[in-house]
């Protein structure tokens, strides 16, 4: 009996054990997540910051040329060529609207691999509803999953000869749909009905488990849903949080 009650308190504590560590690992990502929207919040600030600088020099320099008695166009066009090289045209997000998003979390992941899709060359659309209000409940989840999602967007788009990228955030009366479509370079590449097994993948020495970890997340959650579509050229899947927007 007394071996009997040892192994039952024993077999308690392993499990309170392992659900302290999985609430340390999820207040750990989201330490994580916070503070990398932090450092992209403080990144663009710097750029903005160097942008104000360059264009103030660029405007005071074209104010003495044109109060210059000698003033000519070839000057103007030096000028001119100067703030286009110099002055980064990257620096704003296509949509203002995505500023008026009411949770950081996700408008920061959204902004990071926005800027990552830059950075590699990819076209990209995004289209968010002005004022989109996101329910707070699920703002870990979707910001985790969106990462996974537009990660992948990015690494297709990235195999293919014209990358392109799109995104838009769409607001219903009971639901929110997040929209990821991405530009494929082989259609049969894809097959819908493994994408999300563990340890699937298109990608050469690559783990694998980004649709599976998003696919997990989605079951455990009776009010997201996951939907995918497929063309010749594009790859589309939709995430939808059920709720009143």
């Amino acid at each position: 009996m007394t071996i009997i009650i040892f192994v039952v308190i024993g077999t308690v504590f392993l499990i309170l054990s392992h659900l302290k560590e999985i609430k340390i690992n999820t207040e750990k990502k989201q330490i994580m997540e916070r503070n990398t929207y932090i450092k992209e919040l403080e990144r663009k600030n710097n750029e903005l910051r160097r942008f104000k600088h360059d264009y103030k020099n660029f405007l005071l320099s074209l104010s003495t040329s044109l109060n210059s008695n000698n003033v000519n166009n070839d000057a103007i066009q030096k000028l001119l060529k100067y703030a286009d090289t110099n002055i980064d045209s990257n620096l704003t997000v296509e949509n203002s609207n995505l500023y008026h998003m009411n949770d950081e979390l996700i408008r920061g992941i959204i902004i990071t691999k926005l800027m990552l899709a830059k950075d590699k060359n990819i076209k990209t659309n995004f289209e968010i509803e002005q004022n989109t209000s996101i329910p707070k409940e699920f703002s870990v989840e979707v910001t985790r999953i969106l990462g996974i999602l537009l990660d992948n967007a990015i690494d297709a788009c990235s195999q293919t000869d014209n990358p392109e990228l799109d995104f838009a955030l769409v607001s219903f009366d009971d639901h929110i749909e997040f929209i990821v479509k991405n530009s494929i370079a082989n259609k049969s590449d894809i097959d819908l009905g493994k994408i999300y097994n563990n340890g699937y993948t298109t990608k050469n020495n690559h783990s694998g488990l980004g649709l599976s970890t998003v696919k997990k997340m989605i079951d455990a959650n009776s009010k997201m849903l996951l939907q995918t579509k497929i063309d010749d050229k594009f790859f589309t899947i939709i995430l939808t949080v059920l709720g009143e927007a």
